[in-house]
């Protein structure tokens, strides 16, 4: 004899029953990405088992699917006439929430996901930088492992996605990514927590300098066109930071009409729009001043920018390219060079490293604090009145935050991290501003540094 349950209880059953059934679908190289807006708007990457499929997200704002909304694809990008990606563009999202959604391909839907939209106010947030993920692969993962432990708001991450930007290449390194994502129970429904990111070229996607917009969907001027435009652009994260993405790859030959463009655009847009928040940070692919004695000095990139990131304080800049690690004084540019300052400058950081075999650490300058041949990337704890940069290594002994616990505490890093250990500041970089707004770094940090320079030069 079987029991009769309520309407209620049988709706709800058989709605979970029907996405059990249907979250099989073969959505594969899943990405979310920022390229404007990030508070309100997001894209969602992805590729389907059949193209001739019907496509499409479900999403909302709570992790009852009755009342989610249905967007279609925006874009469809064919990469190399072999790897397709299609981009669903989600708009006018609600601030500093979670957003849950489905990819769903015809009657068939992934399994559940979920990201949160950057906020509207000052409130603090934790952030990754690196670049480099070309070859090295086991350590990538371990990186990749290490962003879902973290819980950052976003990734910047500085080019070189892999190492012949081909479709294969890029499969594989989609199929990695994966990792990031964090394991979540919401309600009794097992999620998957993504991060967004923001890409950049490298000199490994000059075989294709469309690639940012065909494999990640960026369209940072915002004209609909997947074009070599959509290598560089800015958007505020929030009232504590405008993140710039530019191109180094713009110094080659044949270029130079794109490189005059965004130089311009650039000394523009920090002009106009540079003083809308606290914060402005830049990340490029190609080290300015290489930490490597085999690279060669960018001095084409130090006259396009130094000057511009100085009259407009510009506060950080992460590199890659060379796969070693390097944290510098604040500086200011001084003929064809730069000279340490104590009155306000320009941080460096970088280079690469987050899975390529790191190079050596050999060639040091007078604005160099530590160097190292490791793997890495940068964790940044963002907040109005400074932000505490730390070096994050490879291996697996963190303890993963839960969701709970980011939820309760924006700027909380897990336990067991193995950090760094920056000459004669130990872990953490506190960065802090002039009255120009220019980077100093925090005054009892900066006294320890010249203290362990005198002590090591005896």
């Amino acid at each position: 004899m079987y029991k009769k349950l309520p309407f209620s209880r049988v709706i709800l059953a058989l709605s979970m029953s029907a996405f059990a059934s249907t979250a099989t679908a073969a959505i594969k190289y899943h990405r979310l990405v920022w390229d404007k807006t990030p508070a309100h708007q997001a894209t969602i990457g992805f590729s389907l088992s059949d193209n001739t499929k019907t496509a499409f997200v479900k999403y909302g704002f709570s992790s009852n699917e009755q009342t989610w909304l249905k967007a279609p694809i925006d874009s469809t990008e064919v990469f190399k006439e072999k790897l397709t990606s299609h981009f669903v563009r989600l708009k006018n999202l609600p601030a500093n929430s979670a957003i849950y959604y489905r990819v769903c391909e015809s009657k068939n839907c992934s399994e559940p996901f979920w990201f949160k939209t950057a906020p509207t106010d000052n409130q603090p947030f934790v952030m990754i930088a690196g670049g480099d993920t070309r070859t090295g692969w086991e350590n990538r993962k371990k990186g990749f492992r290490l962003v879902a432990k973290i819980r950052p708001l976003f990734i910047m991450h500085g080019g070189d996605y892999t190492g012949s930007n081909s479709h294969r290449r890029l499969r594989q390194y989609f199929d990695e990514w994966a990792l990031t994502f964090s394991n979540d129970t919401i309600d009794g429904i097992a999620y998957k927590r993504v991060y967004p990111v923001i890409p950049t070229h490298g000199n490994h996607e000059d075989n294709e300098y469309k690639t940012l917009c065909q494999v990640f969907g960026i369209d940072f001027n915002g004209d609909n066109k997947c074009n070599t435009d959509d290598t560089y652009g800015a958007f505020n994260i929030s009232p504590l930071l405008r993140a710039y993405t530019l191109n180094t790859q713009y110094q080659q030959s044949g270029w130079s009409t794109e490189a005059s463009e965004q130089n311009t655009w650039l000394q523009n847009d920090m002009q106009t729009k540079g003083k809308t928040t606290l914060w402005r940070f830049a990340q490029f692919h190609k080290s300015i001043f290489p930490h490597n004695s085999a690279k060669d000095e960018n001095l084409g990139l130090f006259n396009w920018w130094a000057n511009t990131f100085y009259d407009n304080a510009l506060n950080l800049v992460i590199e890659s390219d060379t796969h070693i690690n390097k944290i510098t004084k604040a500086v200011k540019p001084q003929d064809d060079s730069y000279e340490v300052t104590e009155n306000g400058g320009t941080v460096f950081v970088g280079e690469g490293s987050w899975g390529a075999d790191a190079r050596s650490a050999d060639k040091s300058y007078p604005w160099t604090i530590d160097m190292a041949s490791i793997q890495q990337f940068k964790v940044l704890v963002v907040s109005a009145d400074k932000v505490e940069l730390r070096t994050a290594l490879f291996d697996d002994t963190a303890e993963p935050l839960t969701r709970a616990a980011r939820e309760k505490n924006p700027t909380l890093l897990p336990e067991n991290i193995t950090w760094w250990q920056t000459k004669g500041l130990g872990e953490v970089l506190t960065l802090e501003r002039d009255i120009n707004n220019r980077t100093l770094l925090q005054q009892a940090n900066f006294k320890k540094e010249i203290i362990n320079d005198v002590s090591t030069s005896d």
